[in-house]
């Protein structure tokens, strides 16, 4: 499958000299906007509005779908190593430099929105979700980074792994809800581990890569949390507007400072075994962080209440 991939190259270039020629300077530029709207740093503060703010339970769910979703497109994209769109004739703005098949962004916005659309249960929301799947698709080749193959592809496999979960969630929910919670935490930990090492050396080389990596820790990351959030917590993401406002703003302060801060006071150049290690640590606790802490101090600073306690009154919508 690799060299009929490699053989659409010529094709795909074709596509996307075509579409920059007949694409006037705004709907580039509006693409560019679009774009970030299926990439890593928007999803670290999607995820936690959903399980803060509107549904823990939904929250949860598309942590999992997303990370997991995250993970294979990272698999998939070493696996194969198709490199990405080159040509001289292409204005390329924002360059990336992993392999490019399949398009991250497809597969994410058809994983992410689609779920949401599909557990908010509103016609409206369904409609702005099809559009920004099909956008955040069409920028990735508007700004010459993904061939249309890659973001056809990316589309496909975002649409099956969404059917998969959908079907699978409640099963898998009530096989593992049974387990202690400490084999809970057991299994999250070990099934990080196995994606980490399952997952292919990147294009330099490095095993194991930082696209297993990042995933797989915060996915580590987050099912600890969730389980220590259910023995110790049980917060409710409803209420009172402008307590979930304040949520936001205080959770996305402890986020960013984890997400962030890292980056700043860690040298750039380390050991790679180093590195991988301080990278797996990070992305788990911030997955941890989002999970139990911060859904901890809401409850202690009197922005959210626990599950059983109606003190905020029947202007509450009930928890999903």
């Amino acid at each position: 499958m690799g060299e009929w991939l490699e053989s659409l190259v010529p094709w795909g270039t074709e596509v996307l000299v075509q579409i920059q020629f007949y694409a006037d300077a705004w709907v580039i530029t509006l693409f560019a906007l679009i774009s970030p709207l299926g990439s890593e740093p928007f999803y670290v503060i999607l995820l936690p509005v959903i399980y803060w703010c509107v549904s823990r339970r939904i929250g949860v769910g598309l942590g999992i779908l997303s990370l997991s979703s995250a993970w294979l497109n990272s698999t998939i994209k070493y696996i194969f190593a198709i490199p990405r769109p080159a040509d001289p004739r292409l204005d390329i703005s924002y360059p990336e430099t992993s392999p490019s098949f399949l398009s991250g962004h497809a597969q994410g916005a058809a994983v992410n929105w689609g779920y949401l659309a599909i557990r908010l249960r509103s016609n409206a929301f369904r409609v702005v979700a099809i559009v920004l799947i099909v956008a955040i698709g069409l920028s990735r080749m508007v700004l010459a980074v993904h061939f249309p193959q890659d973001v056809i592809a990316g589309w496909l496999v975002g649409l099956g792994l969404l059917a998969l979960f959908v079907w699978a969630e409640p099963r898998a929910g009530r096989w593992i809800g049974a387990l202690h919670p400490a084999v809970q935490i057991g299994l999250a930990v070990a099934l990080s581990v196995v994606l980490i090492f399952l997952h292919p050396a990147d294009t330099e080389g490095l095993y194991p890569a930082e696209g297993a990596i990042t995933p797989a820790a915060s996915l580590a990351g987050l099912g600890v949390g969730v389980v220590m959030e259910r023995a110790w917590v049980r917060f409710r993401a409803d209420g009172a507007w402008g307590k979930r406002a304040l949520r936001l703003v205080v959770g996305l302060i402890i986020v960013g400072i984890l997400y962030v801060g890292p980056r700043l006071i860690l040298p750039e150049s380390m050991p790679y075994g180093l590195e991988a290690t301080l990278r797996f640590v990070r992305y788990a606790v911030l997955g941890w962080a989002v999970a139990f802490p911060c859904p901890w101090l809401f409850v202690r600073l009197g922005l959210a209440e626990q599950e059983g306690n109606d003190s905020q009154g029947t202007g509450a919508s009930p928890q999903v």
